[in-house]
């Protein structure tokens, strides 16, 4: 009988890593392989070679699935490799190829392992070789991981660095004081109701870091945890794998709050392609049904009314028209104007800590940086080592980072000058501004600047801080509408923590004063040395005096309904303050508490007030 020819392919494989640490190379393999199938009377059908691809998986070698399909045709019958790591180190994988190569009566040979799968000794002696390569992987992964963890939870993060961020000399990612600014201006536009496409057009049209932004930019952006000072592995592996993404916490200074950050999330089902839109509606997607609680739909009258703007729910067929709305709203508004005026021009420098602004002497160390590379490039260009176009792309960039950074280090310095107010001084700021405009009567003069803004700055306002607005149907009121809830953003609630931690916080609480209703400042508790303070930096306004009440002692819970006390005839209600002990916590609903009138010398005969029922 006539012996069966020996046709063999000869597999070659190598990556960077082999080669460096076991020191063979692929022309090494070729030869040795070439000779073994001379000893042995293979006769060389092909050589095969997968040039630095890793021995994880089969399916991603081309030249292995080339010898594969050449072995189903039948055109070689033995498959020659230096060491059976070369062939696969995955058991799956192996059991998977043995499969095939009894199917179409194929031999495995491996010049360094003494393998041979023409045996069952031979082919259980392969098993157990692989067991041991797959093992060594899973080891050597395990520590690879382990070391990533390590590197990313003390901020060495792998990958390019996000625009808002750089490497320090230790490869640590922190922020970059030049670009910082950029990112919270995103996030900032993007709660005032503006989408994607609106903010790249916007910086389109400012030519800002000198390149052609995308909404696409924007969206990663706003999707990208590392603002908040988190980083995600595995986020685009998550699309096309299905592999849950790993979350490290906290592992570099957020630009932005985490209280932003999630605030953005919920935006994005308002900011649905508002662009689209042929008018601007003050009140998008935040006004309710009153009868079902659904967001009511923008709806716009035409012809000769298309003046007119409405706000229908579908389902109900209730109809609001803005105008109206407005009317309602304008009391709420005139508050929220104020409040929004007062944090950013009086209480911002107290939170300066709080916000994790970059300090001054990194702005300037940056700043130094810049103008060092801004000589470099001009140097390269004198000597014609960069073209012209390319240098003034570059000095571009390098000036406009530089502008960023100037104007940081001016706010830095003004927060630093401001930052030495006491929350005493800045609340008696605060007041004083509140007796000086318009004698602190109401918040009319903000409703002006309400008046004044145009629809868009409405809506941003209102996108701002504004979650939901419930109305109802009530002929007691103006134009038969009455406001009956409010849900704030977290934004706004989160200021207002702020204030209560240093106990700056007050609420605008309508009142009956002598059978007319008046709306008059109640302060969050404050303790009795607080006050004294706060009367300190209020002793250069002519008038001003403190009342405790003679009989007052309440908790925050049994406030009576109607309170009365003697006042002059030229004195005027300025704010309530409740004044508690030192000693006791302010946020303890039941601690007792005396009741502080702060008056000025403004002619009025009255001395009786109570809370109005709602």
């Amino acid at each position: 009988m006539q012996e069966e020819r020996k046709i063999a392919g000869i597999y070659i494989r190598v990556s960077t890593e082999d080669q460096a640490r076991e020191g063979f190379s692929l022309g090494e393999q070729e030869e040795k392989l070439k000779q073994l199938c001379d000893y042995k009377g293979y006769e060389v059908y092909k050589v095969y070679c997968d040039a630095g691809i890793s021995a994880k998986d089969m399916e991603h070698r081309p030249k292995f699935q080339e010898m594969l399909k050449d072995m189903q045709d039948k055109k070689i019958n033995y498959i020659v490799a230096y060491k059976l790591d070369r062939i696969t180190r995955s058991v799956r994988d192996l059991e998977e190829l043995i499969t095939q190569l009894e199917k179409y009566n194929t031999y495995l040979v491996c010049d360094r392992d003494d393998v041979n799968t023409s045996t069952a000794n031979g082919r259980f002696f392969v098993r157990m070789l692989t067991v041991l390569s797959q093992l060594e992987i899973e080891i050597v992964s395990e520590r690879t991981k382990f070391g990533l963890n390590g590197a990313i939870k003390s901020g060495h993060l792998p990958g390019p660095v996000a625009l808002g961020f750089k490497k320090d000399g230790n490869r640590k990612t922190i922020i970059d004081p030049a670009t910082a600014p950029i990112v919270k201006r995103i996030f900032d536009l993007y709660l005032q109701g503006k989408t994607f496409l609106q903010i790249s057009n916007i910086f389109n049209e400012e030519n800002i870091l000198n390149k052609k932004w995308k909404d696409t930019h924007i969206e990663r952006i706003i999707n990208n945890k590392l603002y908040m000072g988190d980083y995600e592995m595995y986020k685009r592996l998550k699309e096309w794998k299905d592999i849950e993404p790993v979350i490290y916490m906290n592992v570099v200074e957020p630009i932005i709050p985490r209280y932003i950050w999630e605030e953005c999330q919920a935006q994005k089902i308002i900011n649905q392609r508002t662009y689209t839109r042929d008018r601007v509606y003050t009140f998008f997607q935040k006004l309710k049904c009153p009868k079902c609680g659904k967001i009511m739909k923008c709806k716009g009258s035409g012809g000769k009314k298309r003046k007119y703007v409405y706000y229908n729910c579908e389902d109900c067929h209730e109809n609001i028209r803005e105008s109206y709305v407005e009317k309602a709203f304008e009391k709420i508004v005139g508050q929220l104007i104020r409040f929004d005026n007062e944090y950013n021009n009086l209480f911002l420098p107290l939170f300066a800590d709080k916000e994790k602004v970059v300090n001054k002497s990194n702005i300037e160390q940056e700043i130094i940086n810049l103008t060092k590379q801004k000589e470099r490039i001009k140097k390269a260009y004198l000597r014609e080592v960069v073209e012209l176009d390319d240098f003034k792309e570059d000095l571009k960039v390098i000036n406009e980072k530089l502008n960023l950074l100037t104007k940081q280090l001016e706010k830095e310095k003004d927060l630093k000058n401001r930052n030495r107010f006491t929350p005493e001084k800045v609340m008696a700021n605060r007041d004083t501004q509140r007796i000086f405009m318009q004698n602190g009567k109401d918040v009319s003069i903000f409703l002006n600047e309400w008046e004044i803004m145009t629809k868009e700055d409405k809506q941003e306002f209102i996108s701002k801080y504004i979650d939901s607005l419930t109305f109802e149907k009530d002929e007691k009121y103006p134009n038969g509408i009455k406001l009956v809830d409010i849900k704030l953003k977290s934004l706004f609630t989160e200021k207002y923590n702020n204030l209560s931690e240093l106990g700056l916080s007050q609420a605008s609480i309508e009142f009956e004063l002598n059978g007319k209703p008046i709306t008059l400042d109640v302060s969050y508790p404050i303790k009795e040395s607080k006050v004294k303070d706060y009367l300190n930096e209020m002793r250069h306004i002519k008038g001003i005096k403190l009342y405790i009440h003679p009989t007052f002692n309440h908790s925050i819970k049994d406030i009576p309904q109607e309170i009365e006390f003697d006042l002059n005839k030229d004195e005027k209600i300025l704010k309530l303050i409740p004044i508690i002990k030192d000693i006791d916590n302010p946020d303890n609903l039941s601690n007792k508490f005396k009741l502080g009138i702060i008056t000025t010398t403004i002619k009025t005969s009255s001395n009786r007030f109570k809370k109005q029922s709602k």
